[in-house]
């Protein structure tokens, strides 16, 4: 968790400081930490949570950012752009649709406003074609080596995935409904396609009116960027979703509303002279950082911590009788069966899962081998309780294990 607070706080020091980069001015910078964690005081599980779908917002928030300032100009930033992106294509798979796509929108905006010569002039400069090899090679290399080790890898499952029937196929409106529900919980009313509207539309005329030169170009880039992204994850959800009732795995699209956001806000404090601007980035600093302080689900969880856990794992191992602990479960039970291989692992107890197709979970280090299998000793984790008359090993927050392989 100290890993996960560290990450997501450098991408937000990284999202600040390409803002600063344009502004020059620490009122940029403060009104860009008021939208970021005022925004977070809604959704505090962005920051403060390790579940990956959550992680991949600050990250995919500071690609976007970084792809805009390269957009605008800033080569500086192209190393930016580059570790963000790789993070995100080690971090899910529909990254390599997302971060090709941005990047080609940067570079044809790039080639648009300054010509090749320019560009390639700009990019081979030491400070920036340098690290912008040695985070891609160092990114590279384990996609590498998987590859030339298991051909194809995990581009075979993609693709497979892709050509088959559970990628996609949604109409226009669930399509729209499901990328409305990032700007507004309901994506079903008229508020939830009158927000993102009234929100652009005072972005837009923030830009032009409020904010000159340098400012005015990446945040007009900001808004560009985001269409484009907008676009992108409109086309995700309809061919590369399987169920779109399912919205944590867009989760990095609440990337839209803050972009938004911050271009407003930044614009608004640029407007006025220095003293009142001033003023008014501090004061929207203090209330995001009250916010966010306020906020419940801020601090670490662990309410998932089962108590139980301990004695189960004794009480099924002294059923085992030294023989592996070979599981089986029904779907509900997954979020005790983890717990149980962690504390297990942790205590010398041999336990596997008797199910291969939960190996993207448990891992294949818990993958029950045939062997396993036949000479182990079988339990089923029954959620949400076992049948009645069945002797109960143990009883966990989701389940009750039994002895045996089936209920």
């Amino acid at each position: 968790m100290l890993a996960v607070f560290a990450l997501n706080s450098t991408w937000v020091s990284v999202i600040i400081g390409v803002v600063y980069g344009w502004t020059r001015s620490l009122r940029g910078a403060a009104v860009c930490l008021a939208v970021i964690l005022g925004f977070v005081a809604t959704e505090p599980w962005i920051l403060s949570y390790d579940w990956m779908p959550w992680m991949y917002v600050p990250t995919y928030i500071a690609f976007l950012v970084a792809a805009a300032s390269v957009a605008a100009g800033a080569s500086r930033d192209l190393w930016i752009l580059t570790l963000a992106g790789w993070f995100l294509i080690h971090g899910h798979a529909c990254f390599l649709f997302f971060v090709p796509v941005i990047l080609a929108a940067v570079l044809a905006a790039a080639l648009w406003q300054h010509g090749p010569r320019a560009c390639m002039k700009a990019f081979l400069r030491p400070r920036v074609w340098v690290p912008v090899a040695v985070i891609s090679a160092v990114f590279a290399l384990p996609i590498v080596v998987n590859l030339a080790l298991h051909w194809p890898g995990d581009f075979g499952k993609y693709f497979s995935y892709t050509s088959s029937s559970n990628a996609g196929g949604h109409d226009l409106a669930q399509v729209v409904r499901y990328v409305l529900w990032f700007w507004w919980r309901d994506g079903r009313t008229w508020a939830a396609a009158v927000v993102p509207v009234v929100s652009y539309a005072v972005a837009i005329a923030a830009v032009m009116w409020l904010s000159r030169g340098a400012v005015r170009r990446f945040l007009a880039a900001l808004l560009a960027v985001n269409v484009i992204s907008t676009v992108a994850f409109a086309c995700y959800a309809a061919v590369g979703i399987d169920y779109l009732q399912e919205y944590y795995i867009g989760y990095f699209y609440f990337s839209a509303p803050i972009i938004t956001l911050l271009v407003i806000a930044v614009a608004v404090v640029h407007a006025p002279p220095a003293p009142l601007g001033a003023v008014l980035a501090v004061g929207a600093a203090v209330l995001g950082l009250a916010a966010f302080a306020l906020a419940p689900a801020t601090a670490v969880n662990t309410s998932e911590t089962d108590a139980a856990l301990p004695g189960a794992v004794r009480a099924v191992a002294a059923q085992a009788d030294g023989k592996t602990v070979a599981i089986r479960f029904n779907h509900g039970a997954w979020v005790d069966v983890t717990g149980f291989l962690v504390q297990a692992e942790r205590t010398g107890v041999r336990a596997c899962v008797q199910s291969p197709a939960w190996t993207f979970m448990m891992t294949r280090q818990f993958i029950c081998t045939r062997e396993q299998v036949a000479s182990g000793a079988p339990f089923w984790f029954n959620w949400p309780a076992a049948p009645r008359g069945t002797a109960v090993i143990a009883t966990l927050e989701n389940s009750q294990i039994i002895a045996g392989s089936k209920p």
